[in-house]
């Protein structure tokens, strides 16, 4: 008797908690963070690198320029520095990129960059003299869903035009400091970021795509590309390897 007690005391428990289970379903926003993405399968979407060189020697011919409708990327792209004592601007635009097909990914787009770079600070301005080094790294989507009219930037409120483009913070490198005369400083490291939240169809709606459109460019081919955009004072030489890996779910 004590027996089947237990055992109905145990069926009744169990069935309880399957129902309740059934009840509950997937997790929501407020549980996970990431609900769309929660329990697919992580998978590998390819991995890309670029070089960018900035000398005060030519740099060699022919030197690659910025052209993000090219295919493949730029991947070896060289800025001269005329003059050591000046801003010297480089914007190595379309440094790697990799061309997804349709279907990809299911929900989100996952990037994790690393850096490798080094640069040499030299005052040769005979003065003390302020030295800086800065770069900043985003990811632009190009897709021709992305022409929809619909499609506004959130960070221009203009028309998407074919692209957007995402500032991954803080994938900054920033060295701004006083340099006595004739003093020279060389800086080599790594920088690596993983985008927690990723280029994902929730945040996309959440800046105001269109879910529509959204759903249509993760089902259509697109091209992500890698950017580096930054400037060099009182620097004679500088090097920047940019790696970018992207996985998605499915």
């Amino acid at each position: 008797m004590m027996h089947s007690t237990i055992r109905n005391v145990l069926v009744l428990f169990f069935s309880t908690i399957a129902a309740t289970g059934l009840r509950a379903g997937s997790p929501s926003v407020d549980d996970v963070g990431d609900a769309g993405s929660f329990g697919n399968n992580a998978i590998f979407l390819g991995a890309e690198s670029g070089f960018v060189t900035l000398q005060t020697d030519p740099c060699p011919s022919p030197t690659p320029g910025p052209s993000p409708s090219t295919n493949p990327a730029n991947g070896d792209q060289c800025f001269q520095i005329t003059d050591t004592s000046v801003t010297t601007p480089f914007d190595a635009e379309n440094s790697a990129r990799i061309n997804l097909p349709k279907d990809s990914a299911k929900t989100i787009i996952y990037p994790v960059l690393n850096f490798f770079y080094d640069y040499n600070m030299n005052n040769t301005t005979g003065a003390p003299a302020q030295a800086r080094f800065q770069f900043t790294a985003n990811i632009t989507i190009v897709s021709s869903v992305l022409n929809d009219p619909s499609c506004i930037d959130p960070n221009t409120s203009a028309p998407c035009a074919g692209k957007l483009t995402f500032q991954f913070a803080p994938n900054r490198v920033f060295d701004d400091r006083h340099l006595d005369t004739g003093e020279h400083a060389q800086v080599r490291l790594t920088l690596t970021r993983a985008g927690n939240a990723g280029i994902s169809k929730a945040g996309l709606i959440g800046q105001g795509i269109p879910s529509g459109l959204v759903d249509k460019l993760f089902h259509n081919p697109m091209t992500l590309q890698l950017n580096v955009v930054g400037t060099a004072k009182n620097v004679d030489f500088a090097n920047v390897t940019d790696n970018m890996r992207l996985f998605g779910d499915h």
